[in-house]
């Protein structure tokens, strides 16, 4: 199943836009926090206590300077750098453009958030080349809240009970919350791109699953 995606001018993608409170920046790509796996570093986690209302994208923008990113987020978007951007993600409703952004990508619609009394955009990014694809294969996992790719470079496929569904660079694709997941890293080039997990703070972002894959991505 192809994603459902937009960007700039020829795909859709979501973004979220909101200040960022904690950020991890200009290091080292460090090993995946619960599962392992080296080439994933976290860029921001924003805490925030409303979900925006109605149905919800994440919107990607570049900005010129963090300030002015900073300065047209809202409590539901982070402003994270990457590849020498600086970039506005926001989640809120379909086709929003923030002051003084590039509009890049706008993915969704986003699956359902579980209720919480507080939440968190955890925004982060996975550089993953052809020789990584054993490994982060064999990561089946699942997050309490829905998750969002969008794919700057390569090519992916993602593989949960609902099945399969693919994404290249400059799409994205969504995966729904407490579901059990395979990523599968595809193609000949390295896959680098963002991923994006909405969840309740209070609970970790990711979880082990002994879900097994029939391995559909590779049909």
């Amino acid at each position: 199943m192809r994603s459902h995606v937009l960007a700039g001018s020829a795909l859709l993608v979501l973004i979220l836009s909101g200040r960022v409170v904690r950020t991890v920046q200009d290091r080292t790509p460090d090993h995946h926090p619960a599962l392992g796996v080296a080439g994933a570093r976290q860029l921001a986690v924003k805490p925030f206590t409303t979900l925006p209302e109605g149905v919800l994208f994440l919107r990607l923008e570049n900005f010129s300077t963090t300030k002015a990113a900073q300065d047209a987020a809202t409590p539901a978007s982070a402003v994270v750098e990457s590849g020498g951007k600086i970039w506005l993600l926001t989640l809120g409703p379909k086709g929003v453009r923030s002051s003084g952004g590039t509009l890049v990508a706008e993915i969704g619609p986003v699956p359902e958030v579980p209720a919480a009394t507080s939440y968190v955009l955890d925004v982060n990014e996975a550089d993953f080349g052809p020789e990584m694809r054993t490994q982060v294969a064999q990561q089946v996992h699942t997050h309490p809240g829905p998750e969002i790719f969008y794919l700057l470079t390569g090519e992916q496929c993602l593989e949960t009970p609902n099945g399969a569904t693919r994404a290249r660079a400059g799409e994205g694709m969504v995966a729904p919350a407490n579901t059990p997941m395979q990523l599968n890293i595809t193609g000949s080039s390295r896959r680098d791109a963002f991923f994006v997990v909405v969840h309740d703070a209070m609970k970790p972002r990711v979880t082990p699953s002994d879900w097994q894959p029939s391995g559909t991505c590779n049909k």
